[in-house]
């Protein structure tokens, strides 16, 4: 009966290494996912991919947001997402279908 022979420590090392160099890859494009908290930047947000970029990325969207859109513009997503939730509003249709500040 043989014994098995644990693993050299260079073969560890190197694919650790390609695990977290396949992580950090993953993380540079990151898939844009509203969390469930209704507020304006998820107001906005889901009217982006929805309307302008299906496949967004995260830092994409945060460009968007925190760079192109006015204050102004951001302030009103936040009135339009706190309006729909209080008239209980806040459905996908009416979400999707609005318009972009």
């Amino acid at each position: 009966m043989s014994a098995a022979l644990p693993a050299h420590p260079a073969s560890v090392a190197s694919s650790v290494d390609e695990s977290k160099a396949g992580t950090q890859l993953t993380k540079a494009k990151a898939k844009l996912r509203p969390s469930g908290t209704k507020n304006g930047r998820n107001l906005c947000m889901l009217r982006w991919l929805k309307q302008v970029d299906a496949n967004g990325q995260k830092d994409d969207f945060r460009n968007y947001y925190d760079k192109t859109l006015t204050h102004a513009q951001r302030e009103a997503y936040d009135t339009e997402a706190k309006q729909l939730v209080e008239t209980n509003n806040w459905t996908k249709a009416i979400i999707e279908r609005g318009a972009l500040h």
